[in-house]
């Protein structure tokens, strides 16, 4: 088959081409070689779990390739699967024993206090369930599941892992500038946030919205509860984000990150009319929502496994909305989600092509009109914080 039929992930020339200083090597997501005097050198170096896993090079191949492309690498990826699944466990019994220890100091305080109604009430108790479930489940889940499936590895497996492998690395190795923008944004925001303590004159305080303040629909967005809050956003947005950018190209990026804050303040305003809110997470939602009518409009462009990672994405999102019920806003989850969704399935038809959309005219202005708004609230909620 040519390259001509294939998507971009899987043609000849989707990885550069191989270092000649050696005959086999490593090189990893940033760059940097690994050289290697023999195969057995990088089987060993595989095996023991050494770094992410990227690209290799081997004699046969003018190009990196994925690990799995190289058939005498299947047993030193498997061992290398079996040890990267005992880490899991080991680290996600770590997570149950300090978060699990915490969980308990704070179920005791807020029944010492309330009673057993406080269970239900304490922030804190929902911020630790949160942290229980990221550093102590999803690990040790993780490990579990590897766990039982490295017996099962075979050559044959690892070869049909291919697809997904080549769309990974070729993902993480494109440019995203507008990801990375929107999440230096809000770095920027949130420490000027920290220096102000500004939640309240800039966040979407609901009572203030309501007596025409409608701005802080946006400006809300932008602002995180703590450090957390922000980083769990600032890692669904980097990999979404990027994820948008580059198969549906920017301008859809930031339509979807515009449209969702809109549907998901207007979501939360409309099922929960009192509190503050902040967080863009909504957004994130909204991206979520958008891949997954996209990618599936789009089969071709991704290899069947890495779509079902987005659904992985969706149940862990509901498993975190019921596990911080009374910290979470679901409602802007929701809002954002089906804004992300419907945008797709309206600008987008479906498609058998293998080719990314390309960017028309009026993408572009729209694109742009909607990233100047974006930077535009941004930075209102930054000097409003800055005059309060």
């Amino acid at each position: 088959m040519s390259d001509s039929a294939l998507p971009a992930w899987a043609r000849e020339d989707a990885f550069p081409l191989k270092s000649e200083d050696s005959e086999y090597g490593f090189r990893d997501q940033r760059g940097k070689l690994t050289p290697f005097d023999s195969l057995a050198e990088l089987k060993d170096y595989l095996a023991a779990g050494k770094g992410k896993l990227a690209w290799v090079w081997v004699p046969e191949d003018d190009r990196f390739v994925a690990p799995e492309e190289v058939p005498a690498l299947a047993i030193s990826l498997k061992n290398r699967r079996a040890l990267l699944a005992q880490d899991d466990l080991e680290a996600g019994k770590k997570g149950f024993f300090i978060f699990g220890a915490a969980l308990l100091f704070y179920g005791f305080q807020a029944v010492s206090v309330r009673g057993w109604s406080g269970l239900g009430e304490s922030q804190n108790i929902g911020i630790v369930l949160l942290l229980l479930l990221y550093f102590g489940l999803r690990p040790w889940w993780g490990g579990w599941q590897g766990e039982r499936e490295v017996p099962k590895t075979t050559r044959e497996s690892i070869a049909a892992e291919i697809p997904e492998a080549r769309f990974e690395l070729w993902l993480s190795s494109q440019s995203s500038r507008l990801a990375m923008l929107l999440c230096g944004l809000l770095v920027a925001i949130f420490a000027v946030q920290f220096f102000t303590h500004g939640l309240m004159a800039a966040g979407l305080v609901k009572s203030a919205y309501a007596g025409g303040e409608w701005w802080r629909l946006y400006t809300g967005a932008f602002l995180h509860g703590n450090l957390i809050h922000l980083g769990m956003n600032l890692s669904a947005l980097w990999y979404l984000g990027r994820r948008t950018e580059i198969l549906a190209r920017w301008p859809h990026l930031v339509n979807v990150f515009f449209l969702s804050i809109f549907g998901s303040g207007w979501a939360t305003i409309s099922w929960i009319p009192e509190g503050v809110s902040v967080g863009i997470s909504g957004a994130v939602c909204g991206l979520l929502g958008f891949l997954l009518v996209f990618e599936t409009l789009h089969r071709p462009l991704v290899p069947s496994p890495a779509r079902h990672r987005l659904l992985g994405i969706l149940v862990s999102l509901v498993v975190i909305g019921f596990l911080g019920f009374g910290i979470i806003d679901n409602a802007a989850h929701l809002g954002g989600l089906i804004t992300g969704a419907i945008y797709a399935a309206i600008v987008f038809p479906k498609s058998s092509s293998i080719s990314r959309p390309h960017i028309l005219k009026q993408d572009r202005i729209l694109g742009g009109i909607a990233l100047g708004l974006v930077v535009l609230f941004g930075l209102s909620a930054m000097l409003i914080m800055l005059t309060h």
